[in-house]
């Protein structure tokens, strides 16, 4: 063997390390939740998801970084009007956790669903604030919180 094929072959097998190094640095994405209601829709990965089925922590899940998507901060925004259906889809790893929709602070299911889709109408009792309301998509089962999404339900524009 030259010394070129061995430099050669020597550059290849550290280009190929390289990438497995850079392959293995990679984090899998997040399962993702979709809000529609009309013709808007909003599709987001989850704030917070734990791969391993574990039970999320504080420290696992910046509560800095709920609290801020709570009030509103870089959350997908969903225009609604009192009266009509806002549906939720889950990807299927969602859905064989379990999960909860909850909005402001009200749950709208007593027991989580292991359904990929559930739909509600938002009360036509119930006038949309201007800041919004929350939309939170909660993961998992009994004590166990494996994943959230926030959304925002915000007025219609135009509409009285």
């Amino acid at each position: 063997m030259t010394t070129g094929t061995r430099a050669r072959r020597a550059a290849l097998l550290a280009a190929a390390g390289a990438s497995v190094l850079a392959l293995s640095a990679c984090e899998k994405p997040s399962p993702g939740v979709s809000v529609f209601s009309g013709t808007s829709t909003e599709h987001s990965q989850a704030l917070c998801w734990s791969f391993d089925g574990a039970s999320l922590d504080s420290t696992a899940c910046a509560q800095d970084v709920i609290e801020d998507a709570l009030r509103g901060g870089g959350v997908g925004t969903i225009p609604v009007v009192p009266g009509e259906t806002i549906g939720i889809s889950v990807d299927p790893t969602v859905a064989r956790e379990g999960w909860t929709p909850v909005v402001g602070s009200q749950r709208l299911l007593e027991t989580p669903t292991t359904s990929t889709y559930y739909r509600f109408t938002f009360p036509d009792l119930q006038e949309v604030p201007e800041a919004g309301l929350p939309l939170q998509v909660v993961a998992g089962q009994g004590d166990t919180t494996v994943g959230i999404w926030i959304f925002r339900l915000v007025p219609r524009p135009g509409i009285e």
